[in-house]
């Protein structure tokens, strides 16, 4: 195991704790000299500790003691206390911690025990990392008299476990027979070993609240049923992102929040079925607008790159933690993801791509919900920007909301109103829209001049006589007599001068006449 052997605190504390028999008293003083920012000690529930007005940790048995309302320790006595002061961990690994010191009348016990040496430590670890110690002072002893310093101070040691010292994380009546070994050298790594595994059996295994990805994320325990007996060692690694050699999750709608790893030292194990118990802090979940519904887990298939979709259970919740469990058919690498919807604008139409200022400009857009997970009450901006320019101006946003199922389809009509002649660009824009780009264009024309000619527009035909007011045909480069015009001259009929009545008239004029030759012609 890593590390086991070097010492994870040079505390070296030096309490000074300083027993004076006089007068039948015994008097504890002592000060908190140096302690790891893991490693605290703090008072117990008793009148005997306190912290004094250094905050340091002072212990007082004597008859000048206020709190005490008898006179402390006698000569010639045996005094315990159980619960003097607390040693407390806040560290990542399991961690052995005792006490040492010269006096043979006092010793430091817990439940009952010496904690004395390195074989009778107690041991710490992250989950229980505060255990209550004790003292027994012992004024029998036959070469302590009145006024003797029983002790003149101790140190306090904690060094990592070694690994054939840590033992095993089944209950006491647990007849599996198994022995769990687990080393936790910084808060995302665990080094695990399981032995004598029985086949067909259930083994659980502590993380001891390995972290993934944050520490609002963490992997409390495995489980797993083996179909041979025999003795497994592993590893499990977690990270707020994929781990190296590996692709992150590649699927619409998946927001990876964490990944973890358990790699055993042989594979192929024979692991018949697998389940994790991970717990999220609600704080984690919240601060994303996060629901429990929405996490989900995938596990990467073999050496692929593929990724599968897991079983994700909620098992759990408290005011600050919602607890799941995750099930799969063995060990590989898994990322707990967010599932979201991905909205992806398949078709968008202007229905008139030019138009004059100030007219209205319609885009009809039509969204596909890629994810997941519905979006319900998506809201999506639309917006008409400047087009072929470095920083475009938006003349114009639109928002409207989607409430579209996974793979369905939704449109809406979106109306502009720009008023600036130019080329214009049409963005979708949103937290659920997969890409920021132009779905389509329209161009605002310029306005058409307004002519001040007088003569533009005059007609190409007959114009009327200044002084008659008569209508003259224009010139025609023919030579002709006034006779000939005369002669020539009609009068011109518009067909919408007939009126309707008047051309059923000539109908009947016509067949008449040809009935009457038919009949002339037969006779």
């Amino acid at each position: 195991m890593q590390g086991s052997s070097t010492t994870l605190y040079a505390l070296g504390l030096t309490v000074a704790l300083l027993l004076v028999v006089s007068s039948g008293a015994v008097v504890l003083d002592s000060p908190n000299d140096s302690i790891d920012e893991d490693v605290t000690l703090q008072p117990g529930d008793n009148p005997y500790a306190s912290l004094n007005e250094d905050g340091e940790l002072a212990i007082d048995v004597s008859e000048d003691n206020p709190d005490l309302d008898a006179d402390g320790v006698n000569p010639n006595a045996l005094s315990a206390e159980s619960e003097l002061f607390y040693i407390t961990y806040n560290g990542s690994e399991y961690v052995d911690a005792w006490i040492e010191h010269d006096s043979e009348a006092v010793t430091f016990v817990v439940d009952g025990q010496p904690i004395e040496s390195r074989n009778d430590s107690v041991r710490l670890t992250p989950t229980e990392g505060t255990v209550p110690v004790g003292i027994e002072v012992d004024t029998r002893v036959a070469s302590i008299t009145p006024g003797d310093s029983l002790i003149d101070g101790i140190s306090v040691n904690a060094r990592i476990a070694e690994p054939e010292d840590l033992e095993s994380q089944n209950d006491d009546d647990d007849d599996s027979g198994s022995t769990t070994m687990v080393n936790a050298p910084d808060p995302t790594t665990r080094q695990v070993g399981v032995y004598s595994i029985a086949a067909n059996d259930e083994t659980e295994v502590d993380l001891l609240n390995l972290h993934v990805g944050s520490p609002s994320i963490q992997l409390h325990k495995l489980s797993f049923i083996r179909e041979a007996p025999g003795d497994v060692e592993f590893s499990v690694e977690g990270s707020a992102n994929a781990p190296t050699g590996i692709g992150p999750v590649d699927r619409p709608g998946i927001d990876a929040l964490g990944y973890y790893t358990v790699a055993f030292e042989q594979p192929n194990q024979p692991i018949e079925s697998a389940t994790a118990k991970i717990v999220v802090e609600r704080d984690r979940l919240n601060e994303a607008g996060i629901t429990p519904e929405q996490l989900t887990v995938y596990y990467k298939i073999g050496d692929s790159d593929d990724w599968s979709v897991t079983d994700l259970r909620v098992v759990g919740e408290t005011e600050d933690t919602v607890q799941f469990t995750i099930e799969s058919d063995g060990f590989s690498t898994f990322a707990l993801g967010v599932q979201s919807p991905v909205l992806d604008p398949v078709d968008a139409e202007v229905v008139s791509e030019s138009v004059a200022p100030d007219e209205t400009v319609r885009l009809n857009l039509t969204l596909s919900n890629e994810g997941l997970v519905p979006a319900e009450g998506a809201g999506i901006s639309i917006q008409a920007i400047e087009a072929n320019v470095d920083n475009p101006d938006v003349i114009d946003t639109e928002r409207v909301t989607v409430n579209v199922g996974p793979d369905k389809t939704v449109m809406r009509t979106v109306t502009f109103e720009p008023n600036e002649p130019g080329e214009y660009n049409v963005l979708v824009d949103g937290n659920e829209v997969t890409e920021l780009e132009p779905v389509a264009s329209f161009v605002i024309r310029e306005p058409e001049p307004v002519s001040t000619d007088p003569d533009e527009g005059a007609s190409t035909g007959s114009v009327p006589s200044s002084a008659s007011g008569e209508t003259v045909p224009p010139e025609t480069g023919l030579d002709r007599t006034e006779d000939e015009g005369a002669e020539t001259q009609a009068e011109l009929v518009e067909l919408n001068d007939f009126e309707l009545g008047g051309l059923v008239g000539l109908a009947l004029l016509i067949a008449m006449v040809l009935a009457t030759l038919f009949l002339v012609r037969r006779a």
